[in-house]
């Protein structure tokens, strides 16, 4: 299952925590329904109290054109879909804030839990160059490069709205906060091969 090995390496090789299993499998697994949840939220409040998003999004917007891909699609919706740019930017700075929060309380979570039976990777640079690599791709489309549906023939007013826009932004967010979990993991249960008390390599093949 993605998220329970890392460049096949098996996360929970001989762990006994049932409990850690369990919160872990929650966190990773499923639909983000919590940040589904809170965009719809965002959405009702747009359309029952929009005077409120209108008087807060212009303090968020400063914060997130400092990132590409939010400079590039805010300015992309003010040509297109004038009307969403308060929606957009509330949602987005939301759902980054929640998710930053999120993975950062689990990722503490991850590092004060009791986790027996840790694992060796043979070759560790390989699995840190493949895990670098998954991170910094959703690091660069959540904050740097705007979601590739622009450009001729893309001018319409199904493709690139805030709708749109904010689904993949849900999906991105998702993957990068499970990649960051399973990182942290990793890092909490490896160990260095000339320890007495070692265990097999975990790869899978």
């Amino acid at each position: 299952m993605i998220f329970k090995s890392l460049a096949r390496v098996d996360l929970f090789f001989r762990l006994q925590n049932q409990n850690f299993i369990k919160r872990y499998e929650s966190h990773i697994s499923g639909p983000p329904l919590d940040m589904a949840i809170l965009s719809m939220s965002i959405l009702f409040l747009w359309l029952t109290r929009g005077g409120v998003l209108d008087y807060i999004a212009p303090y968020l917007r400063y914060l997130l054109v400092i990132l590409p891909k939010y400079h590039y699609e805010l300015l992309w919706l003010a040509e297109n879909h004038p009307e969403q740019i308060a929606l957009y930017t509330c949602l987005s700075f939301s759902l980054i804030t929640f998710t930053v929060v999120k993975t950062l309380l689990f990722s503490i979570y991850i590092i004060s839990s009791q986790l027996s039976r840790e694992i060796i990777v043979a070759d560790l640079k390989s699995v840190v160059k493949a895990d670098l690599a998954y991170v910094l791709t959703f690091v660069s489309f959540i904050f740097l490069i705007p979601l590739p549906v622009y450009g001729a023939g893309a001018s319409t007013t199904v493709l690139g709205n805030a709708y749109f826009l904010t689904f993949f932004n849900i999906v991105l967010l998702k993957m990068l906060s499970g990649g960051i979990s399973s990182t942290v993991l990793l890092a909490k249960r490896i160990k260095r091969p000339n320890r007495r008390d070692q265990v097999e390599v975990t790869s899978k093949d």
